[in-house]
């Protein structure tokens, strides 16, 4: 094979003259037939590789991916860049273009799928009938974070890889600890060649990290307000419920004066388009979110993250404040916890993962018991496997431990009095020695907003200005 000058193609295709830290290496491991798993920081430019290998290589590129704004977002990306021959496949599609597209699989360069579309019998027969360049499993994290509890199709995503013949793989994520990395790898033990791994260093220097304990909820809101009111942005807030999301969204936008708005998993595909779309071209300048927030957003200027409620874990806690300074200037990352707050996580843990007696109860039909959809398809796919009940039962409860001791981590960092780059990196497996003790504090005297040149400027009230939506589109895919 005639060697091939990645830079070239880097500058022709892409206009970048040159590469982010590690895409290089990962494409030349790629380029020698290599499975890889990239752990790349946000805005570290994972993206790129894969449309890279799409442009040096023949064949479909398999892009699995879990949410369905990260699949519509990146194909407009490519859309932008020239790129015709890329569908999604998804759940907007009706039956007759679902068909259409899979008949005609050889036109396309480029195939966005949900783990829960690549697991239909028919989409894997498609696919064996086309060349397969290279199969992405984006946000690979999610294999081992929501695939035992949540969504059981991330646990046949190894399988498949074996029906489609073993393509070459590409997993990407932002974060993962050690035992992350060793879990996912040994879920493709079947990949026969030796991986490449490629990791950075999940310290963000440019990111100040900074908590605040609290003594009650009054204060906190309170203090949430001050922080909008002398931090520039724009922003967000994490939050735990979509309903105080929505109602402190209303309640800022009140208090401070500045455009705020809600964004969860329970409003319409259309509304949260929107929103997106809105917060990317500066028309919003915070948004108050839960975790359905964030994959995909490629807004390079977000200067803080507040999270009003703890994440579930560092790793997911890592993920949402690295979409805060991806242009590399000055941001920062705000705990605010009020002691307590743990235990709207760990309720969580014990919604989302049945216990024993409902396991035995749905598994053997001994007696109704009330679950989740997502349970019930997860307790199936169990069942499909021929588990028994007892080793059903062993695999929740094994993840809750794992979910609690993953918690704990989360608090242990909320109520330090220091050390948190060393708490974070540590999580990680990086080395601690050089980190900056000057890029965090802790407690609310020790923030100040104006030495980190985040200062807010008063510039009075805005109005959310709500644009005419065929307009918006013609600015989105750059038609004016």
């Amino acid at each position: 094979m005639a060697m091939i000058n990645l830079d070239k193609i880097l500058q022709a295709k892409f206009g970048f003259k040159t590469f982010k830290t590690g895409q290089k290496e990962i494409l030349t491991a790629l380029l020698a037939k290599q499975s890889t798993l990239a752990i790349l920081p946000t805005g570290g430019g994972k993206t790129l590789i894969y449309q890279m290998m799409g442009a040096v290589r023949d064949g479909l590129v398999i892009i699995v991916t879990p949410l369905l704004s990260l699949m519509q977002d990146q194909v407009a990306r490519l859309n932008y860049l020239g790129e015709k021959n890329v569908i999604a496949l998804n759940s907007t599609l009706t039956f007759e273009n679902k068909k259409n597209v899979l008949k005609h699989l050889k036109q396309y360069h480029f195939l966005f799928i949900s783990p829960e579309m690549l697991n239909q019998e028919q989409v894997q027969i498609s696919l064996k009938q086309v060349p397969i360049n290279l199969m992405v499993i984006d946000e690979v994290h999610t294999m081992v974070t929501w695939g035992q509890d949540f969504r059981p199709d991330y646990l046949a995503l190894p399988a498949i890889h074996k029906q489609l013949d073993q393509p070459q793989l590409l997993l990407l994520t932002a974060t993962a600890t050690p035992s992350m990395i060793t879990a996912i790898i040994e879920n493709f033990r079947s990949v026969p060649e030796k991986w490449f791994v490629y990791q950075q260093p999940v310290d963000r220097p440019n990111i100040f990290l900074h908590t605040e304990q609290l003594p009650n909820e009054l204060e906190k809101k309170q203090r949430l307000k001050d922080l909008l009111q002398t931090t520039s942005g724009p922003g967000v807030v994490y939050f735990t419920s979509r309903k105080l999301a929505t109602s402190m969204a209303e309640w800022l936008t009140n208090e401070t004066g500045q455009r705020v708005v809600a964004y969860h998993a329970g409003m319409s595909t259309m509304a949260r388009y929107r929103v997106q779309q809105q917060f990317m071209q500066g028309e919003i300048d915070v948004i108050t979110a839960t975790s359905a927030f964030g994959m995909g957003i490629d807004k390079e200027n977000i200067r803080f993250v507040i999270h009003y409620h703890l994440s579930n874990d560092l790793s997911n806690y890592l993920q949402e404040i690295g979409r805060a300074g991806r242009d590399g200037q000055q941001s920062a990352a705000i705990l605010l916890y009020v002691p307590g707050d743990e235990s709207i996580q760990f309720n969580l843990i014990d919604q989302t993962i049945p216990d024993s007696y409902a396991i035995k109860s749905y598994v053997e039909q001994s007696e109704v018991t009330i679950l989740n959809p997502e349970q019930i398809r997860l307790l199936d796919f169990y069942k499909s496997n021929q588990l028994t009940t007892i080793e059903i039962s062993r695999i929740f409860d094994n993840r809750r431990r794992i979910r609690q001791n993953n918690l704990l981590s989360m608090i242990n960092y909320a109520k330090s009095d220091g050390q948190l780059r060393h708490q974070i990196s540590d999580y990680f497996g990086n080395e601690t020695d050089g980190l900056s003790q000057t890029d965090e504090s802790v407690g609310v005297t020790d923030w100040h907003s104006k030495e980190l040149h985040l200062e807010r400027k008063e510039d009075g009230k805005h109005q959310l200005k709500v644009l005419n939506w065929s307009k918006q589109l013609k600015k989105l895919f750059n038609l004016q």
